[in-house]
């Protein structure tokens, strides 16, 4: 038979060391794949007989291959060494003396690369389901032969769930027993939702049965990482249940005590992802419901949740139910798998792998296959920490002020436009090199050796820029977010590139290399900032990213057909691309890297937009108002209303000293995520957002390491800091420090007034800090720093 999948997961059976995909097919046909015959192997460098007369008496030695493999500059002999057993690689590695390569790459990785597998397959072999019945896929294939098949997105199987158990009140670790457990399961475009409860072992069981029976292609809950999955496994070892709910009958394992892997299935905490993609001020599912769905949790006491269970356990059930409904929703919200498979496409992962390991393994799996067709030697990861630091990024910067009319150009990927043009590879690196980097270092010219890295990312800017063509010849919607999404994760996986080169851990990592890509894009900046100074334009700001060019120009039009020329002529010029990105007017900056606002007046389709940078104005460190503040004030300058903005500001300032019952206390809530207490080397009680965690603890209130916690101050000028946790959704009856919530006010929006004491060619100050920045009671100025040192950083 034949089928065509979406790898979600692979993995290998131990029994027989059967390589294992996972999948789903257009049809929606969960599929496992067995690959028979496949062995693990290393690569030996220059062994001597006696180490290999020593290895081929092991009973674990299967064959012997000669290779001569490229490594640092020359070919040399190299024994390629297969084993019966995935897991000895590690010991066989660690036990030889001699240079080892290529013997950390994960088995179904390494079947991957060897058999150049993309992120969908067609699998050719004979259908086995009746034979391998521990498999709970609807069909089971044992693969003769895998071909690569055209990427396309399946609709996969998404189960949610939620624990609701009592609390064990002596013990918090030690969870309370498990009441019921809620689930929401979408596929098709249908939802099913339901729930188990009844005698604990039952439930437990029922769960186990719940997704062996639905097999689901991912499993999702929010925080089931941290609280869910570790509440099941506890309560099941009281009774001896084994969580069989891998695709083969596996067990879920914990990885780097933070998210969980399992056979065949992608375990895929929708609270990380609402962390990493929307980056909340709060992270609660109430708090997070409301902001995406308009709609929150049910109303239940959860710290008494003992007591509400014997008096509406209906209403609890329900609780649980919805709980696990509106994560499921908020992960179709979030369009995760839609991220993850177009990931997965460019990468050529599965998608359990691109979800939950490094981005060093996206470059793994273009760069290693690419070494392996040229016999070039695959290195180890190295693991002993590099001291030397890559110096960073040219930053230009100028005084702070209003400018009109400034062009926006962006560079089109620095980095890897930096590794082509120069032909910086560890391929290419050569004393004798005809190349040579602002920092020293050689590099072959591509006429005499194109280095591999420079060609992948040619040929990943070429795919690049042939989806980006499709995307536009795209005749319909979903098409259209396809092909754009598809771009954009290739366009991640080239700038990824640079930053595993420059790491001190990856395995084709060279400082030398690192240093060479930074110091040509320094040198690039320059040269374009010169020759724009040159043309008598006045560069504003510089980075890798981007220029800011004060046009000069009287009219938008006018700056427009001058950001169109610059960007053509540069781009010429410096044999790389610089997109016309923008024209904003006015331009406000106070001078710091990255920092800036402006009014978009080009292009058509953002004008009017404000574009803020780097102010953060939704930063969760800092507090709503105070946010809000900001991006009053910045409003009030961009129409240049610079006395309105002061008078904005004083007018808050003095409304928050004096405790204005209008403020509402949750716009004062400050938030940031708490790591393990044992990260912390000392004073752990001096921050605040630890003790508001502890305090929460206290409370009876669930903390995850990396989880953000919320608080209140209440008073502010003691050390530490006395504050009080803050829950989304319930009352908070404390009374604010107000004195410090104010001086924090006068820092932030003080300093973006005090750009315009000068600047403005009044002559003198337009305000004074003291006017709004200090409190009566206090004898001293509030932070009252040197201007050169203030930088927005300060603000928060």
């Amino acid at each position: 038979m034949e089928v065509e999948i979406r790898i979600v997961s692979a993995s290998y059976r131990q029994s027989d060391v059967a390589v294992e995909l996972f999948g789903r097919t257009r049809e929606g046909e969960s599929v496992a794949a067995l690959y028979f015959g496949f062995r693990p192997y290393y690569d030996v460098v220059e062994p001597d007989e006696a180490y290999l007369k020593v290895i081929q008496n092991d009973p674990e030695f299967v064959k012997m291959e000669d290779k001569r493999l490229w490594i640092r500059g020359k070919y040399e002999n190299v024994k390629r060494i297969y084993i019966r057993s995935p897991w000895k690689v590690p010991e066989y590695r660690e036990k030889c003396p001699f240079e080892v390569l290529a013997a950390d790459i994960p088995f179904h990785h390494r079947f991957i690369y060897d058999l150049d597998l993309g992120s969908c397959v067609k699998i050719i072999g004979e259908n086995i389901s009746d034979r391998e019945t521990s498999f709970t896929t609807d069909i089971v294939i044992r693969a003769d032969r895998i071909e690569n098949v055209n990427d396309f997105n399946p609709n996969l199987k998404v189960l949610s769930f939620d624990v609701e158990n009592e609390i064990n009140r002596e013990n918090v670790e030690d969870y309370g027993k498990i009441l019921v457990i809620g689930y929401s399961v979408s596929f098709q475009g249908k939802t099913v939702t339901g729930s188990l409860s009844g005698e604990e072992q039952d439930i437990l069981r029922s769960f186990v049965d719940l997704i062996r029976a639905e097999d689901p292609d991912v499993i999702t809950g929010y925080n089931i990482d941290g609280y869910d999955i570790p509440v099941i496994k506890k309560r099941m070892d009281r009774y001896g249940i084994k969580l069989e709910i891998g695709r083969d009958g596996s067990i879920p394992r914990r990885i780097m005590n933070q998210f969980w892997r399992v056979h065949g299935r992608l375990i895929s905490d929708t609270w990380w992802s609402v962390k990493r993609i929307l980056h909340p001020k709060h992270e609660s599912l109430d708090y997070v419901a409301n902001m995406l769905l308009g709609e929150g949790k049910d109303n239940i006491d959860r710290l008494h949740i003992e007591d509400e269970w014997k008096k509406r356990r209906e209403e609890v059930i329900a609780y649980c139910i919805k709980d696990a409904d509106l994560t499921l929703r908020i992960f179709e919200k979030l369009m995760v798998m839609n991220r993850l498979m177009y990931m997965s496409s460019v990468t050529k992962l599965p998608l359990d792998d691109v979800a939950n390991v490094g981005t060093s393994n996206y470059v793994d799996s273009i760069l290693i296959r690419a070494a392996d067709r040229e016999n070039i030697g695959v290195p180890m990861n190295q693991h002993e920490i590099k001291t030397e630091e890559i110096q960073g990024g040219y930053v230009h910067s100028i005084g702070a002020g209003l400018y009109s009319n400034v062009i926006v150009l962006d560079f089109k990927s620095m980095y890897p436009s930096m590794i082509i043009k120069y032909n910086v590879c560890f391929t290419t690196l050569d004393p004798n090199g005809e190349i040579l980097s602002p920092n020293g270092v050689r590099f072959l010219s591509p006429e005499k050796k194109k280095g591999l890295i420079p060609r992948i990312l040619q040929e990943l800017m070429a795919d690049r820029d042939e989806v980006k063509r499709r995307m536009k010849a795209a005749k319909t919607k979903d098409e259209r977010e396809f092909y754009d999404g598809i771009q954009n994760a290739i366009k991640v996986l080239m700038n990824t590139f640079y930053g595993v080169l420059a790491s001190s851990f990856y395995r084709f990592t060279d400082h030398k290399i690192g240093s060479a890509i930074t110091a040509f894009a320094r040198e690039t900046i320059k040269g374009i900032i010169s020759t724009l100074e040159s043309a008598h334009y006045r560069v504003i700001y510089g980075d890798t990213d981007s220029v800011f060019v004060e046009s000069g120009a009287g009219s938008a039009e006018d700056a427009i057909k001058r950001g169109k020329d610059l960007s053509e002529r540069l781009s010429r010029e410096q044999g790389l691309t610089l997109d016309f990105q923008m024209v904003l007017d006015p331009f406000f900056s106070h001078g710091a890297k990255k920092r800036y606002a402006g009014r978009c007046v080009y292009p058509d389709d953002m004008k009017g937009e404000i574009v803020i940078k780097g102010y953060e104005v939704r930063r969760t460190d800092s507090f709503d108002l105070q946010s809000q503040a900001l991006s009053k004030v910045i409003d009030f300058i961009l129409n240049r209303d610079i006395d309105g903005a002061i008078k904005y500001a004083d007018d808050l300032i003095k409304k928050v000293r004096a405790g204005d019952p209008s403020i509402d206390i949750d716009s004062l809530v400050i938030s940031r995520t708490v790591k393990d207490f044992q990260s912390y080397r000392a004073n752990q009680e001096s921050l605040a957002n630890i003790r508001a965690a502890k305090k929460l603890i206290d409370m009876g209130e669930t903390f995850v390491p990396g989880m953000k916690v919320s608080w209140i101050v209440t008073n502010g000028k003691r050390t530490p800091q006395e504050v009080e946790p803050y829950i989304y959704g319930r009352d908070l009856n404390v009374k604010p420090d107000w004195d410090y919530y104010a001086r924090r006010l006068s820092e932030t929006l003080g300093r973006v007034i005090d750009v315009f004491r000068t600047d403005l060619g009044q002559g003198q100050k337009t305000a004074s800090l003291e006017s709004f920045g200090s409190s009566s009671d206090e004898a001293k100025p509030v932070n009252k720093e040197p201007r050169k040192n203030s930088t927005l950083d300060s603000f928060f």
